[in-house]
């Protein structure tokens, strides 16, 4: 996997790059920038061409497989993937002609193509189109694909655009599965298309507008080991330069987050010969037996309220913190199974105990 930024004008290239994002996605139009990234310390990586540029009233311009051609060739210069933003565009077709009538130029590229999910804008109302639901993309891809005689069609997942149509992104990434290459990351109300920084709305009261931790935990599941590109142009936009290298770094870190303590989960887990420990007997245990009790069973819990101690939870005897230390310490692979971490956390450090922390928020029902 890896983590992208979509380039926007005015960005602090210099202080973005040096944050720890490095790949770029820009829009085919915009590519006069290219040399300035490549000039920074920067990667080109993809190529994001809107189907509006192709449709004149909803029709293919005379010219419009000319410009698919051309980006191809920009695509193709770079090593680049290309992913196209079907927003406004409401028919399937315009698309699928485009693509009919490039194959063979398709074909003998090492291009891939990543079609992303999209809305129709109608005065500010939001309506969907032919590409805005993952089953429709399914089949889209699928027949582009058996069009091409060969795997070139991937699908890119907007979660910005999901949410402008109320859709349930959590489903579109298992609809769409393994064939989701690209993530593009944003948020917004609901209201807008404002591709801000993950985490940036709330319902009230705290609660997250986007359910990012089950859509990455939903991801982890599908076996998703494609790109998280961050397109927070939004969010770049409205800011002065001089902060894009705080932003850019605290974009990573989410990027950061999300591989150590979601993806990793099982590669941990699946440490061998080591005893799989739980601390905790609560409601963030019976999470983590739900979703990986069957595979990764532990050898006991520990628990600090003693008046638990001796019984079973879930078949899955309780016992005393002390007795991890009974576990010689090449054996033991202890998880803080608890919302009380940083406690926790000191205690093991007190007892010289290595452990991970499981986050239930990516493992949601």
């Amino acid at each position: 996997m890896k983590s992208g930024i979509k380039y926007v004008d005015g960005m602090d290239l210099h202080g973005v790059i040096k944050a720890g994002l490095e790949d770029f996605e820009l829009d085919y139009t915009g590519c006069k920038s290219a040399d300035m990234i490549l000039e920074n310390g920067g990667n080109i990586e993809g190529i994001a061409i809107s189907l509006c540029d192709f449709t004149d009233k909803g029709f293919l311009k005379e010219n419009a497989s000319q410009i698919f051609r051309d980006a191809m060739s920009v695509a193709d210069r770079y090593n680049a993937y290309i992913v196209i933003d079907t927003a406004n565009v409401k028919k399937a077709s315009v698309l699928e002609q485009i693509i009919d009538e490039c194959v063979n130029e398709i074909v003998a590229s090492d291009v891939n193509i990543f079609i992303e999910n999209g809305y129709t804008n109608d005065n500010g109302r939001f309506y969907h189109n032919d590409y805005s639901e993952g089953s429709r993309l399914v089949e889209l891809t699928d027949k582009l694909n058996m069009l091409a005689g060969c795997d070139k069609f991937g699908i890119c997942i907007n979660v910005g655009h999901a949410n402008l149509l109320g859709i349930n992104v959590r489903d579109m990434v298992r609809v769409c599965g393994k064939k989701t290459g690209i993530m593009h990351i944003n948020d917004n109300d609901g209201k807008g298309d404002y591709h801000q920084m993950p985490y940036t709305f709330t319902t009230g009261r705290g609660l997250l507008s986007t359910d990012w931790g089950n859509i990455i935990g939903d991801l982890s599941r599908t076996g998703f080991d494609g790109r998280f590109v961050f397109n927070v142009e939004g969010t770049f936009k409205r800011t002065p330069a001089k902060l894009h290298k705080s932003m850019a770094e605290l974009l990573e870190a989410m990027y950061e987050e999300w591989i150590e303590s979601c993806f990793k989960t099982e590669e941990y887990l699946a440490a061998d010969g080591k005893k799989i420990i739980l601390f905790g007997a609560g409601r963030m245990a019976l999470n983590y037996m739900q979703n990986w009790g069957d595979k990764y069973p532990p050898a006991f819990l520990v628990d600090n309220n003693s008046e638990i101690h001796g019984q079973e939870r879930w078949g899955i005897p309780v016992k005393s913190p002390d007795e991890i230390l009974n576990v010689p310490e090449s054996e033991r692979n202890v998880w803080i199974c608890n919302m009380y971490y940083d406690a926790i956390g000191a205690q093991l450090d007190s007892m010289g105990v290595e452990y991970r922390c499981y986050w239930d928020h990516y493992y949601m029902q």
